[in-house]
């Protein structure tokens, strides 16, 4: 797995936020549920009118699964990965400035860079200096929190 540390204008810290936090695949309005009684045979015995509802259903979720599969930009899933959004002024750097730290593997990292590119105007890898602090504050946050964890189950 690869780190790297990415810079944008801090306006753009509430859209990235949700962009990180967003999967299209738990999108309801992407990718509808199956409602329960659809799934229960004896409710579709008793009701073979719903059973038109049930296909219509199946073939819309169906043509989303295969659309969410060929748009490789909604195949970008932040959340699925290991990713922590900053204010440079927390980290003693930028205070216009905020920084995304993202491990995840390199084919994905492209595959984000060339959307963050896309959708975010001042995004920027960010220099080798910038980077080392970022990954010095998030590692030093992930010893404390193991350190912490560790002495609960001591």
């Amino acid at each position: 797995m690869s780190e790297r540390v990415y810079s944008f204008d801090k306006t753009a810290m509430d859209k990235l936020s949700k962009a990180l936090s967003y999967d299209p695949y738990l999108d309801k309005n992407l990718l509808p549920d199956m409602p329960k009684e659809f799934e229960d045979k004896k409710y579709m015995e008793q009701h073979p009118e719903m059973k038109d509802q049930f296909e219509a259903l199946q073939k819309r979720i169906n043509e989303a699964k295969e659309r969410l599969k060929n748009d490789k930009s909604l195949n970008v899933i932040f959340a699925r990965q290991e990713y922590s959004l900053r204010e440079g002024a927390s980290l003693g750097l930028d205070p216009q400035k905020c920084y995304l730290y993202l491990k995840a593997n390199d084919e994905f990292l492209k595959n984000a860079e060339d959307r963050l590119k896309e959708e975010y105007e001042s995004f920027a890898e960010a220099d080798e200096e910038t980077s080392q602090k970022v990954l010095k504050a998030i590692h030093d946050e992930e010893d404390r929190a193991n350190a912490g964890f560790g002495s609960i189950f001591g």
